[in-house]
C-alpha cells in the first residue's frame, strides 16, 4: 500500500511539473532588435511583444538592447539591459550575467487587457493553418482586400475600401445595410476606392459588402462596423505617440487595445512602429529591415 502511494504521489509531482512547463511564465512587453530567444530544443528567434515565454526559454540580450516583460505569476514589469544572459524559471526570469533587474508595477488596466489577449489569442500548438478567408486571394479568385479587414470596426464614417489583384471587368462594389437592404452601388474602377458623401455612413451602423461581376456572381465580400461617435473618439484621443520619447511598452498597450477593438486598421499602424506584423491569430513577426 506504502508503495502504491509512493508511486501515485511521484506521479502526481511529475504531472504538475509537466503542466507547469506548458504554462507561460511571462508575456514579452517589448525587445529591441537583435534580442534573441531560444526554446529548449535550441531553436532561436527573434524576441517579440506578444510572446509568451515557458520555463526553460533562454533569452540574450547583447549590449546596448533591452529586454521587457510581464511576469504573470506577480504581475511586475521586469526591464533587462544587455549585455545579459536570461533564462525563464518557474516563476520568474533569472539573470544569468548581467546587471541587476530593474523591476516596475503595472497597473490593472494593463493587466486585463493582457489577461483578455491571451484568451483571445490561445497559445498555438504547432503551425496553424491559413485560413480561407473569404476576402482573400485564392487560385479560383484573383482579387483580395487590403482594407477593410472583414469584422473591422471604423473609426470614421468614411469608409475606403483598397483592393489587390485583378479586378473584375464592370465589377461593382455593393454596400447592404445590417437589414440586407442594399445601401450603395459603386462602379470598381480603381484597387482604391473612396464613397461619395452622397453615400451618407452613420455612427455605429453596420455593413456588409460584395464585389459583383456585371454579369452576375460574387467574387469576394466582407463586413464591417462603423464605431459610435463615443468609441471612435476615446480610441482616438488614447493614441500614443511615436515618438523616442514614448516607452515601447505604451505603444503595445494601445495597439492591443485597438486590437482587441477590431479596429485593425490603426492597429497595424501600431505593430509597425514597432517594427513587426500580427497573423489573424495574433502571432507576431518581424518586419524585414532590408
Amino acid at each position: 500500500m506504502n508503495v502504491w502511494l509512493k508511486s501515485a504521489f511521484f506521479a502526481c509531482l511529475l504531472f504538475t511539473h509537466v503542466a507547469q512547463a506548458k504554462e507561460p511564465v511571462v508575456f514579452v512587453l517589448a525587445a529591441t532588435d537583435n534580442v534573441v530567444v531560444s526554446n529548449p530544443k535550441g531553436q532561436k528567434y527573434s524576441a517579440l511583444p506578444t510572446q509568451r515565454l515557458l520555463h526553460g526559454h533562454t533569452i540574450a540580450v547583447p549590449k546596448g538592447e533591452r529586454f521587457s516583460v510581464l511576469v504573470l505569476n506577480t504581475g511586475n514589469r521586469r526591464v533587462y539591459d544587455g549585455p545579459a544572459r536570461l533564462k525563464v524559471i518557474a516563476d520568474t526570469v533569472r539573470v544569468l550575467s548581467g546587471p541587476s533587474v530593474k523591476v516596475f508595477p503595472v497597473e490593472q488596466a494593463h493587466l486585463d487587457l493582457i489577461d483578455q489577449w491571451m484568451n483571445l489569442y490561445a497559445r498555438p500548438r504547432g503551425v496553424l493553418p491559413v485560413k480561407n478567408d473569404k476576402g482573400q486571394a485564392s487560385e479560383n479568385n484573383p482579387l483580395r482586400v487590403l482594407q477593410p479587414i472583414d469584422g473591422s470596426l471604423l473609426l470614421t464614417r468614411s469608409p475606403e475600401f483598397v483592393f489587390q489583384g485583378d479586378l473584375p471587368r464592370e465589377g461593382n462594389l455593393m454596400l447592404f445595410d445590417s437589414r440586407g437592404k442594399r445601401f450603395w452601388v459603386e462602379p470598381l474602377e480603381s484597387e482604391y476606392v473612396s464613397l461619395p458623401p452622397a453615400a451618407k455612413f452613420d455612427w455605429g451602423q453596420s455593413f456588409t459588402w460584395e464585389v459583383r461581376r456585371l454579369t452576375g456572381g460574387r467574387v469576394i465580400s466582407g463586413s464591417f462596423h462603423i464605431a459610435s461617435e463615443e468609441t471612435a473618439r476615446s480610441l482616438l484621443e488614447a493614441r500614443v505617440p511615436d515618438t523616442d520619447d514614448t516607452l515601447p511598452e505604451s505603444r503595445l498597450f494601445y495597439g492591443m487595445r485597438l486590437q482587441l477593438a477590431k479596429a485593425f486598421k490603426e492597429a497595424s499602424v501600431v505593430w509597425e512602429s514597432l517594427g513587426m506584423v500580427l497573423t489573424e491569430q495574433g502571432q507576431p513577426s518581424r518586419i524585414s529591415r532590408q
